[in-house]
């Protein structure tokens, strides 16, 4: 089997894991929305949870997949050089990264009181204000706090691969020399 053909068949193996991937986590929304109660999706969160760790399980020996990519659709890689430039670039992408994360946990955040909950249980931070600038003011501080939260985490988490992979290909350069 050629290159090319390992590409074709590869790509049709991650179109498929990505349908099944999709049709689990919408399955166990349904599930949720529709009993009100998550114990009803334990196999699917337990599949949601397995796919990508066996995917890292088995691809922990090729250090180039485990660089860090671009946030998008593009799928680049982060530049690995420490100059300032690239390091700027590389924030960048973490903070793209924490804004889209904190924008989808404030999207369920919101679909869970109006449709699950039914019920906007949030603190009462303002109480000279209404009810509903309160919920407002409540969800804008934990969209900035959830922000933060998952830049810090994108940020350690991108560097210290990077610097892994810098270090490994350290090792390969002395061993070629």
């Amino acid at each position: 089997m050629d290159e090319r053909s390992q590409r074709i068949i590869a790509g049709g193996m991650g179109i498929t894991l990505g349908i099944l991937y999709l049709g689990l986590f919408v399955l166990c929304i349904w599930k949720y929305i529709t009993t009100g109660d998550i114990t009803n999706s334990t196999w699917e969160l337990i599949l949601i949870v397995m796919i990508p760790a066996s995917i890292w399980w088995f691809s922990r020996k090729d250090e180039s997949l485990m660089i860090p990519k671009m946030s998008g659709t593009t799928g680049q890689e982060l530049p690995v050089e420490n100059d300032f430039e690239t390091k700027q670039v590389r924030k960048k992408s973490y903070i793209w990264d924490s804004l889209g994360l904190a924008t989808v946990f404030l999207l369920l955040a919101i679909v869970d009181s109006l449709f699950i909950q039914k019920d906007w249980d949030y603190f009462n931070l303002l109480p000279q204000f209404s009810e509903t600038l309160n919920i407002a003011v409540f969800l804008f501080l934990e969209f900035i706090l959830s922000v933060l939260v998952f830049y810090a985490i994108s940020f350690v988490w991108g560097e210290w691969e990077i610097k892994k992979y810098n270090r490994k290909l350290e090792e390969l350069g002395d061993i070629h020399e």
